[in-house]
């Protein structure tokens, strides 16, 4: 009784929590269209073992429509394959620059790379990324402004065959929209891999720092604690290379999930700080309830789903059979919830406290979806599929969840030491 109430609140906190979105995203941006800003512009890159991908980075910078003067920076962090070759056979191309560190981790060539850098405007950059043409023109635009010490735009996931490729690609898609509202109601709740800064708010900050896993969230609230906003420009669209198998997927989840911990858990001060305004208030109190809706949502879920199956099938010797497959195929699709819908209209099933919540709460959260497939547009057909069986992806990420709270627990009594380095 007591665990249902704890699902019952959880469930209509994510509904009151879209219903925010929403809200948000419907409302009139009464904000005016950025004028045009082309100051010169250093683009640091930082690569380790990335030869696969660099050289199309590097070329979708050069290929950038912008006025402004553009030098690239490629820090070679330790790289064991050709990555520093390939950058240095692109110097030919003029505006390239390549340094060489000694494996100092991810952080510590960023900043490496700030020190040599020319101009007062940095952009930074992952080197498993490709640029649209307008988006180095439209992500500084936010820049000219005297509140924003930051600014991003929209990750996208660069799409293969492979299906992994297509769930992530429509995670990207929810994620960037959740940065944007974000941005709205004052600064952006995430600057990913590929943002831009003004150079002497960087310095201000001193840079970024090594004891969480995430640099970038952590630099996200070090420039609100700064006393600067930061924006997201829907139009400024980056392309990343995602994690192909499980394997490497769940190491990057796991790091991501470990360092949003540490740095929730290094600017405890901010949490509900009415001095941080939104962010303080709303967005970091979201990534620590995620968290707690893992822990109950994910063995409620293994419970219903496979509790059903030995009930019906397993516990009378149907093990596998047609029936089986149907049952399995509703979970792991959407279908499944239109189907539980029309058979409680029906009078199928009965309804409770916690079903009435749940279809709710997946009601509202369809129509949040919708709103941001159309507010962030170029969705395409292999989004919809990923869409249709989003379930056990979703699942998956919050397992990772629920194993980074038990994780980070154990380090915390442990003091394991964070070292942010290379993850390949």
């Amino acid at each position: 009784m007591i665990y249902n109430l704890i699902l019952i609140i959880l469930f209509i906190s994510l509904a009151l929590l879209y219903l925010f979105w929403i809200f948000i995203f419907l409302k009139k941006n009464k904000r005016k269209p950025m004028k045009n800003f082309s100051p010169n512009l250093s683009v640091i890159i930082p690569a380790h073992n990335e030869e696969k991908v660099i050289g199309k980075t590097i070329e979708s910078i050069l290929n950038s429509q912008y006025f402004g003067k553009i030098e690239v920076i490629v820090i070679d962090d330790g790289s064991k394959d050709n990555t520093g070759k390939i950058a240095k056979s692109m110097q030919k191309k003029g505006g390239i620059k390549l340094f060489k560190t000694n494996h100092i981790g991810k952080s510590k060539a960023l900043n490496f790379g700030a020190t040599k850098s020319s101009y007062n405007y940095i952009l930074f950059l992952d080197a498993d990324s490709v640029l649209e043409e307008i988006t180095i023109k439209e992500i500084v635009k936010p820049l000219q402004y005297k509140r924003f010490g930051a600014s991003s735009g929209v990750v996208r996931g660069i799409i293969t065959s492979n299906p992994l490729t297509w769930f992530q690609d429509l995670e990207y898609i929810m994620s960037s929209a959740w940065r944007y509202a974000s941005s709205l109601l004052g600064t952006a709740s995430v600057l990913p891999g590929f943002f831009c800064v003004k150079k002497d708010v960087f310095k201000k900050i001193g840079g970024f720092s090594s004891d969480t896993l995430t640099e970038d969230f952590d630099i996200t609230l070090e420039i609100k604690k700064a006393g600067y906003d930061s924006f997201v420009n829907l139009n400024a669209v980056m392309y990343t290379l995602t994690p192909n198998n499980i394997k490497s997927l769940y190491r990057q989840r796991l790091r991501w999930g470990r360092g949003n911990l540490q740095v929730v858990r290094k600017h405890s001060d901010m949490i509900f700080s009415k001095k941080f305004g939104f962010l303080g208030c709303m967005t970091i109190p979201t990534h620590i309830y995620w968290y707690i809706f893992s822990l109950f949502y994910l063995p409620s879920v293994l419970y219903w789903m496979l509790g059903d199956y030995f009930r019906y099938f397993a516990s009378s010797g149907n093990i596998i059979s047609p029936t089986v497959l149907i049952f399995f195929f509703k979970w792991i699709s959407t279908y499944g919830m239109y189907d539980l819908i029309y058979k409680v209209i029906a009078g199928v099933y009965s309804i409770t406290p916690l079903l009435l919540v749940t279809i709710i709460n997946y009601l509202i959260t369809v129509c949040y979806n919708l709103i941001v497939f159309f507010k962030l547009g170029k969705i395409r057909f292999v989004n919809i599929i990923a869409y249709f069986f989003t379930f056990p992806y979703y699942l998956f990420t919050i397992f990772v969840q629920c194993f980074v709270v038990v994780y980070e627990s154990y380090s915390l009594i442990k003091r394991k030491k964070i070292t942010n380095v290379w993850d390949k």
